[in-house]
Formats: structure tokens, sequence, C-alpha cells
């Protein structure tokens, strides 16, 4: 059986898109975890037909919304202290609030040298929850930096912190670091270790769910979870087992967030494009036909134009030539509204596919 210590020995790389909190019940703080399933969509180019990652604008989104909620979660758990002004606060609390806002700015230098003075506070005073939280913010950073010998070392401290508090493997926040880990180790070219962390943290989230039914955060992170190993399953062909941990994936995410969601969209775009890879075009269709229907009402989705260029190329894969000019002419109308050079050359490449085959 998969356990902690093998995490714990082999990570070294970690996503920093999720930030560790102490898990509550209370909802006041439950679009942290609703906007941690944020993630990357899963693209295809018509005259090349694969699909490929375009995940920079919802790591910067995804950064922001972590920056300004942050410093909220730490001071009401960690230090049950009140987010008030800035006179009424310990040092530590607006080192730390300062450095989040650093990194906010994209100041990683400058966040990283605020981090290591707020370590120092929280050592002087020696308050443990402040030194875990501070490891794991620096952690997130290294990673954003690539620095991921450091997050490496960082986020291992964090764990060991945790358990040596006293934190079960069935704790939230050690499900938490662990999905992270087998994060890591994906990335390292690591795929079985992965799968087995992976694994480890559906385990404990479903023995956590049978528990408690009702466990908001443990049914987001089962989400998140399903997610990112159906991503490493689609990396390695394993068309079929990837497209039911998306199913899955999405039925909480519709569940939790509702139809008209960002993230529903996402992994509507997800499923279609396991349907493509399968070549299984009319249900590829079916899903992107939904996800655009369901943009229409999300005007400020930022990756909208992809949807619809993924839609054409699928379309132009049928030989549906004026659904897919259609669709992708749409597309790069979106782009071009929204500034998204990417999606306009995605969907110029759509158009030139189409015209070459038409001439």
């Amino acid at each position: 059986m998969y356990r902690l210590n093998l995490i714990l020995r082999t990570s070294k790389r970690i996503a920093s898109n999720i930030v560790f909190v102490r898990l509550t019940e209370d909802a006041r703080y439950a679009h942290v975890w609703k906007n941690a399933f944020a993630k990357p969509m899963q693209l295809c180019t018509a005259a090349r037909y694969h699909f490929r990652d375009n995940h920079r604008s919802q790591e910067r989104r995804f950064r922001k919304l972590l920056a300004t909620s942050l410093h909220v979660v730490f001071l009401h758990y960690l230090l049950g202290i009140e987010d008030t002004s800035e006179e009424d606060v310990p040092e530590i609390i607006l080192t730390i609030k300062r450095s989040i806002l650093l990194i906010q700015k994209g100041q990683f230098d400058k966040a990283e040298q605020m981090l290591h003075l707020a370590l120092r506070q929280a050592q002087t005073i020696q308050h443990y929850d402040a030194i875990t939280y501070i490891h794991d913010a620096m952690a997130n950073l290294a990673f954003d930096t690539g620095d991921y010998r450091k997050a490496q070392t960082l986020f291992k401290s964090v764990l060991q912190r945790l358990m040596s508090n006293g934190a079960a493997e069935d704790d939230m926040r050690v499900i938490h670091i662990s999905l992270k880990m087998a994060k890591v180790l994906e990335h390292l070219k690591e795929p079985k270790t992965a799968e087995q962390g992976y694994q480890f943290c559906m385990e404990k989230l479903k023995e956590r769910i049978e528990k408690d039914p009702e466990h908001k955060d443990a049914i987001l992170l089962q989400g998140m979870t399903f997610d990112w190993y159906a991503r490493m399953l689609l990396s390695q062909s394993r068309h079929t087992e990837a497209f039911n941990y998306f199913l899955q994936a999405y039925n909480i995410c519709r569940e939790m967030n509702g139809e008209e969601h960002e993230q529903t969209v996402v992994l509507l775009n997800d499923l279609g494009t396991v349907c493509y890879k399968q070549g299984n075009y009319d249900e590829a269709i079916k899903y992107l036909s939904a996800a655009a229907k369901i943009g229409k009402n999300l005007p400020d989705m930022v990756d909208l134009s992809w949807i619809h260029v993924n839609l054409g190329n699928v379309y132009l894969k049928k030989g549906l030539y004026d659904e897919a000019r259609k669709s992708c002419l749409k597309g790069r109308k979106i782009a071009k509204a929204k500034d998204d050079n990417d999606s306009l050359l995605e969907a110029d490449e759509c158009l030139k596919e189409i015209k070459k085959l038409l001439s």
C-alpha cells in the first residue's frame, strides 16, 4: 500500500496553484477551494491536430486570487487574529501580508526576502503554526520561480511539521500536501510513484467523504485530485481511464459550483479533448458544444476562445468545413476582443487549414 513516507521521501517538485491552509467548515473561505479548482485547458490546433496546455493566464489569475485571500486564512486560523488595520496587528502579520502583495505583483525576489524576514520573526517568537505556514508559502514561491529543489525541501518540511504535530494520514492538510507531492513526481517523470500518490489521496478522501458526505472541502479536493490524475492519464494515452476521472471531476464541479461556472466549461473541454483523442468526434462535438453554450453566459472567461477553436478543429476533422469555419471565426473574434494572441494564432491556423482544404 502507498504510504505517506513514500511521498515524503521521493517528492521534488510541486504545482504552485494550491496553498496550505488550516481547513475549516467555515463557508467564508470556501472560495479558496473553489478557485483552487482552476487549471490548464487541453487545446488542439488545426494543422497539427495535437493538444497542448494553455495555463499561463489561469495561473496568473489564480496567483492574484491567492495573494488576496491567503492572509485572511492565516490571520484567522493560524494566529487567531482578525484582519484589522496595520497599526493593530503584530509585525509578523504585516510582514506576511506584504510578502503576499509582492507575490501578487510578481516581485518574487522581494517577496522571498520578505518571507525570510517573516520566518525569522516567527522563529523568534517560536510560533509553530506561523513557521509552518511560511515554509509552505516559500515552497509555492520556489515553484513559481523554478527552484524545484528548494520547493521539495520546503514542502517536505511542511509535511514533517504537520505529522510531528499530530496530524494523521487522513488529515485534510496532509492529503492536500500529498496531492502536491504526487504532482511533483509527475513532473519528475516518475509516473508509477506519482500514480501511487494520486491513489493515496483518492483513498483517503474517499474515506473522509464516506464518514462525512457533507464535507465540502474534502469533496472539492477529491474533484481536484480526479482532475489532476486524469490529466496525467491523458498524457500517458490512457484515454478511457482519463475520461472516467475527468467525468467524476466534472460531476463534482457541477454539483459544487453550478453549471454556469468557468471550471465546468474547462472540464467539458477536457472531456471533449479525450473524445477527440479517441477519435470519437461526435462525442467531442457534444461536450465542446455544451462548453461553448455555457460560455455565452461567461463573457469574462479568458480562455473562451479556445473552446470555439477546439470545436472548429473537431468539425474540420469530420470534414464539416462550414461549421469549422464558423467556430474558428467565433474563436478568433473573442480572442481579438480579449487581446489573446495565442488563441488568435490558433484560430488563424484553423482558418488557414480550412482554406487549404477547400482550395
